[in-house]
């Protein structure tokens, strides 16, 4: 088997990091635990993960055997590449992934196209988002259905699928990391974007709701929602006051968002990204905003106030139920994903904190993930040693949503780093 992508090499993101304002801490973290003992109150640090190969870091052609292969975009950008990582998801498939550098460079020889692409147990290679969702709905029939769901049209279920396109923007340029943002003169003017979002309240409308074909989740909700989502938190960067959630102008909208969160447990708690991370996209120069970001109207702490209002508690019990390799809560799922990086996290660190031998930072992780279990415990928000909050602020500054792990997990960690 392959070695598991290394967190530390993920976390080393292509946009540029702002510090955020410390805050008065409430309960003293006492001595860091060894690792070991992390790991006997974390079993799933030490459970065998899904195949993940990263082949930015392991270029050379993989044996992929037999098995099912996600091959999708490294950095979790591509919204095409959601869709199917998605479907899987929410199909509890086993199956392994292989991550594409589409955008850094490292992109391996050996690898043909785009992402996504599905490798069969077969041998056969398939590509393009929406017939790769309906083949796997085929392939999986004893699965979750969704083209159509139990009791749904399967033409309502085509129809939906086939509006997204005719519904988004088409005078944007093309881009699969900025989709259906910028033109090449900018940010799309306001009208557009409300104009997509009137017409998405209108789809929605069509149905008893809260899905897009009824009360459950089906492969048009899948084909949108990567959108959608990036809309929610990009557009109020783009444009003042414009706002996709708000429940006064798209009541169907809004109330869409709020299902796929609640309801959808594998997009809540491990695909959905998060505000702060695709507020952090905007500023990367050359991804289909003709290399010049645009100045952002939300700062970065309006961002993260955003992600902090989401409680995935509700559906993380859902998501982790036959998982045994995602831990029992967004806490505990941050601090094992520490544990199984601790080395590589621990050089990063040393390299990049001021004044921080590994050793420290070595130590510092061993107290950041013991803060998050105490955070996990109920006991109030921890207090960290200045190297334990250097190395909080790092993780936080560097992390990428939903590339490094869940936005529920990721806003346990982000919340040592604002403490």
């Amino acid at each position: 088997m392959a070695a598991l992508s290394p967190l530390a090499a993920l976390f080393a993101l292509p946009y540029p990091t702002t510090p955020r304002p410390a805050r008065r801490s409430h309960v003293v973290c006492r001595a860091a635990p060894s690792w070991s003992s992390l790991e006997a109150a974390l079993p799933s640090s030490t459970c065998p993960q899904p195949r993940l190969i990263d082949a930015a870091l392991h270029p050379a052609k993989p044996d992929l055997g037999n098995s099912l292969t996600l091959f999708r975009e490294r950095n979790g950008w591509c919204p095409y590449s959601e869709r199917v990582w998605l479907t899987m998801e929410v199909k509890s498939l086993d199956y392994q992934t292989v991550l594409i550098d589409n955008t850094g460079g490292g992109k391996p020889s050996w690898y043909r196209g785009n992402t996504p692409q599905l490798r069969w147990p077969d041998g056969r290679v398939q590509d393009e988002s929406l017939e790769l969702m309906r083949a796997l709905d085929d392939a999986f029939p004893d699965s979750p259905r969704l083209w159509p769901p139990s009791g749904v049209d399967p033409a309502a279920v085509s129809e939906a699928v086939r509006a997204f396109k005719s519904t988004f923007p088409r005078s944007a340029r093309p881009s699969s990391r900025a989709a259906f943002l910028y033109d090449f003169n900018g940010p799309l003017p306001r009208s557009e974007f409300e104009r997509t979002l009137d017409a998405t309240d209108a789809w929605l409308a069509r149905s008893p709701g809260p899905f897009f074909c009824g009360g459950a989740l089906s492969a048009a909700d899948i084909a949108w929602v990567p959108f959608l989502e990036r809309y929610a938190a990009q557009l109020p960067c783009l444009h003042d006051g414009l706002e996709p959630r708000d429940a006064s102008r798209w009541p169907r909208l809004a109330e869409w968002y709020d299902a796929m969160e609640a309801r959808v447990p594998a997009y809540a708690c491990r695909v959905q990204g998060d505000a702060a991370s695709w507020r952090k996209v905007l500023t990367v120069a050359g991804y289909g905003n003709a290399g010049a970001p645009p100045r952002l109207l939300r700062d970065e702490a309006a961002a993260c106030r955003r992600d902090a209002a989401a409680d995935a508690d509700g559906t993380w019990a859902a998501y982790a139920a036959g998982r045994p390799h995602v831990a029992a809560s967004p806490c505990e799922e941050a601090a094992a994903r520490l544990v199984r990086s601790r080395r590589l996290l621990a050089a990063d660190a040393a390299r990049r904190i001021e004044r921080t031998a590994e050793s420290a930072a070595d130590e510092a992780l061993r107290g950041v993930a013991a803060a998050l279990l105490a955070l996990r415990s109920g006991d109030g928000m921890p207090a960290l040693s200045p190297t334990e909050a250097a190395l909080a602020k790092y993780l936080a500054e560097r992390m990428c949503v939903p590339r490094d792990m869940g936005a529920p997990a990721a806003q346990a960690l982000r919340s040592l780093s604002s403490a």
